[in-house]
């Protein structure tokens, strides 16, 4: 389960990369230096973890599904805001919630970066615990402005980078899901009885779901001319 937690972090830090590429470099230098700010001034909470405490917090299972739920809200907003940017929003009310969606850069990285600065003091013994978070407070600020510019250097198209933070998100919001469930492997049973109903429920509803989808926009248009 550590593993999985390690790589949704990852995807996290690139996921907000992605995120500040979209905004200019004063928004990301800004962002950076709260980031800092945060990784040096936490630090003295940072040194009174030990290995088997973070371990704890990482296979406590009640932590890990209130931490999905804070994850999948996140994941909503960030994806609203990739939605927010493929049109001009045309009333004052979308045009308020496509700003509040743009102030928002997602909090996730924060408790990232403290895993981070916790396990790299553990990595680096008899080193002062100062030293450490200033220069790890230095290394978060080059690496989401230099991660930033990295994103739009390679994917200078801003379609193809929302494409890419929406995936980016989708794989956040899974391993989410699934670091929150239990990790013990159970053997289902040889014979088990398939439930029709439900299946047939659940495929009801993702063919109303789908047919909808695919033509919400003509019916949109037909009741505007009707």
């Amino acid at each position: 389960m550590e593993l999985v937690v390690q790589i949704l972090m990852l995807f996290i830090v690139v996921g907000t990369a992605v995120r500040l590429s979209f905004e200019r470099v004063w928004v990301s230098l800004l962002f950076g230096l709260v980031a800092a700010a945060f990784v040096y001034l936490i630090y003295p909470l940072a040194i009174e973890q030990t290995k088997t405490g973070l371990a704890g917090y990482i296979a406590d299972r009640s932590l890990r599904e209130y931490a999905a739920i804070f994850i999948s809200l996140e994941v909503a907003l960030l994806v609203g805001y990739s939605f927010s940017r493929l049109e001009l929003p045309h009333t004052r009310r979308a045009r308020l919630i496509a700003l509040g969606l743009r102030l928002y850069p997602g909090l996730l990285i924060f408790p990232v970066l403290f895993y981070l600065q916790s396990t790299l003091i553990f990595a680096l013994p008899g080193v002062d615990f100062g030293i450490v978070s200033l220069l790890l407070a230095l290394g978060s600020l080059l690496l989401l402005v230099g991660l930033g510019y990295l994103m739009r250097y390679l994917l200078p198209e801003e379609e193809l980078r929302l494409e890419v933070y929406f995936l980016v998100q989708l794989f956040v919001f899974i391993l989410g899901i699934i670091a929150s469930v239990e990790e013990t492997i159970r053997t289902a049973p040889t014979e088990s009885p398939i439930e029709w109903r439900g299946l047939v429920l659940t495929l009801g509803v993702a063919g109303v779901c789908f047919v909808l989808g695919a033509f919400a926009q003509r019916i949109k248009q037909y009741l505007k001319h009707k």
